[in-house]
């Protein structure tokens, strides 16, 4: 259950959110089994391509580094903003610009910049932030969907209230937008509108994912959601898809098992390929994938899409970032990082991020 409870975004989730192998970026396998920031910045490793900058000047990007905590990397040159060796479950931007960040035997701790709010003692599995006084969370044990109103947290649903073919039904994901707040599980996806939970029928493309050891069939269920202007993106075994007023769109993502990390605006989705060391690009409205050459073989822990539509990817010693067809625009290891050392476990860009190159003025 531990490597079940260690997410990603969703994604990208984004979100998810980020998804990758399961034990890396937290996905749910399935009842069938199936810094301590150093001196000056040196050099970046990859230099970017020309004329693919975009972003604004000096914009911070946010790292979560193990062992080091919450770390902000600007002009490059990191501040550790929030010291903590503590495991990071979740980590999100809330519509005012502050993180929160869901910490194992810590709580959920909400950080401006200037100082930070311990909003919870108990850390949560996964977070979906509508405002800072309207945000949804999954618990750790995968039990329970709660609500934090500005002020207390409340138990809203236990995965026995949500029935269907499994008696042993788990919370895999939550997310939001402006039709309700979505949640998915072994016993497939819910969305809520108001006082009301209502089962959401799952879309005929994905396969059911077999029989449970008792017989029956499982109905397909998403493994990871996040949401876009377009609407929620659900990502299933073999396809990530996004809904519309007619029903559900594929995204045509590459055969084997797709874990979605994250969304961009209303026009991408991004996540790891079946390989584990690859990122998928798919764009919303069906028209393209494109995918990257392999990352560093250290395991993708976590991706993020700016408002530039640039692709953010951290493995565990290494940061870049990529254009909507996968190619990489820059890439840092730790040195280049300006001496961090560590783990890099989640990215968060606020906005259109940082203009590249970042480390070679």
């Amino acid at each position: 259950m531990a490597e079940q409870n260690d997410l990603r975004r969703r994604l990208v989730g984004v979100g998810i959110f980020a998804w990758l192998a399961s034990t890396v970026a937290g996905v749910v396998t399935g009842p069938t089994g199936h810094a301590s920031p150093a001196s000056a910045p040196r050099a970046a490793a990859t230099a970017t391509k020309d004329g693919q900058g975009g972003g604004q000047d000096d914009a911070p990007v946010f790292l979560f580094v193990g062992g080091v905590g919450l770390v902000r990397w600007q002009g490059g040159r990191p501040t550790v903003m929030l010291p903590t060796t503590a495991t990071i479950r979740d980590l999100q931007l809330d519509g005012e610009g502050a993180l929160w960040a869901s910490l194992a035997t810590v709580g959920v701790v909400r950080h401006t910049g200037s100082g930070q709010t311990n909003v919870s003692s108990e850390s949560y599995a996964h977070l979906a932030i509508r405002s800072p006084d309207d945000v949804w969370a999954v618990s750790e044990s995968q039990g329970s969907i709660v609500h934090y109103d500005g002020a207390h947290w409340k138990t809203m649903r236990t995965r026995n209230s949500l029935p269907g073919a499994l008696a042993d039904n788990h919370l895999l994901d939550v997310a939001t937008d402006g039709h309700g707040v979505w949640v998915s599980s072994w016993n497939g996806l819910w969305r809520v509108a108001g006082e009301r939970w209502m089962r959401v029928p799952p879309p005929s493309a994905p396969p059911s994912r077999g029989r449970n050891e008792d017989g029956p069939a499982i109905p397909p269920y998403p493994l990871a959601l996040v949401a876009s202007p377009r609407g929620l993106v659900a990502c299933y075994e073999d396809d990530c898809l996004s809904s519309t007023d007619s029903g559900w769109r594929s995204s045509h993502w590459p055969a084997g098992k797709a874990h979605l990390l994250c969304t961009g605006g209303s026009k991408l989705a991004a996540g790891t390929g079946a390989d584990g060391r690859t990122i998928v690009i798919a764009h919303l409205d069906g028209s393209g994938v494109a995918t990257s050459a392999p990352l560093p073989p250290t395991g993708i822990n976590d991706v993020t899409i700016d408002g530039s539509d640039r692709i953010w990817v951290v493995t565990a010693h290494n940061l870049t970032v990529l254009d909507a067809k996968g190619q990489t625009l820059q890439q840092w290891d730790g040195a280049a990082l300006g001496g961090i050392t560590g783990d890099l476990q989640r990215v968060v860009i606020a906005g259109a991020g940082p203009k590249l190159p970042i480390g070679q003025r």
